[in-house]
C-alpha cells in the first residue's frame, strides 16, 4: 500500500486535480485491449478488482467508501442507493457518504458529484467508490476505462453490485 501511496504522490498535483487529463498508466496502454464485448466487461471486470485489491490489501479495519449514483432523475436514486448500500455492506465497507449526480451527463468530469466524491478521495476521507453498475461511472467501455485509471491516480477504487459482465 506504501508504496502505490507514494507513486501516486510522486505525479504530478495539476493532473490529480483535474481529472479530466490525468493520464492513463504506460503499462495498462500496453497492455491487449480484448475485441468482442463479452471479453471487453471481464477484461474491465479484471481491471477493476485488481486496482480494488491492490488498494485495500493494507488498509487496517474496513475500507472507507462513498456511495456513487448517477440517475436520470432524483426518482430512482433511492433504488440504486439501495442496491449499492446493501453491496458496501456485503463486502464489509463502512460507508461515510453518498454522492448522486441527478443530470445525465457523459462525461464524468462534467458531473458535480463525482467531481466531490475524487476531492473527497484526495482528501483521504474515503479509500473508493461502490455504485451499483458500471453505468453510474459510463456506459461507454473506454470513458469507463479511463475513469478506473483516474479514481487510482486519485488513490482509490470503485467496487459495484454487479459487475461488468451483468450490466
Amino acid at each position: 500500500m506504501s508504496q502505490l501511496l507514494e507513486s501516486a504522490t510522486s505525479v504530478d498535483e495539476s493532473l490529480l486535480l483535474d481529472r479530466r487529463s490525468a493520464p492513463t498508466p504506460v503499462a495498462a496502454a500496453r497492455e491487449r485491449r480484448p475485441v468482442s464485448a463479452v471479453e471487453r466487461s471481464r477484461w474491465l471486470s479484471v481491471l477493476r478488482l485488481r486496482i480494488l485489491r491492490s488498494l485495500t490489501t493494507g488498509i487496517s479495519g474496513p475500507p472507507r467508501v462513498a456511495l456513487y449514483v448517477l440517475v436520470r432523475d432524483n426518482s430512482s436514486a433511492a433504488d440504486r442507493r439501495a442496491i449499492a448500500l446493501a453491496h458496501a455492506g456485503r463486502a464489509g465497507f463502512e460507508v461515510a457518504e453518498t454522492y448522486v449526480d441527478d443530470e445525465w451527463q457523459s462525461d464524468p468530469g462534467a458531473r458535480f458529484a463525482l467531481g466531490r466524491a475524487y476531492a473527497a478521495l484526495r482528501r483521504g476521507d474515503i479509500h473508493g467508490l461502490v455504485a451499483a453498475s458500471q453505468v453510474d461511472i459510463s456506459s461507454c467501455d473506454s470513458v469507463y476505462e479511463q475513469e478506473l485509471h483516474r479514481l487510482q491516480a486519485a488513490g482509490g477504487f470503485l467496487d459495484l453490485a454487479l459487475d461488468e459482465t451483468r450490466i
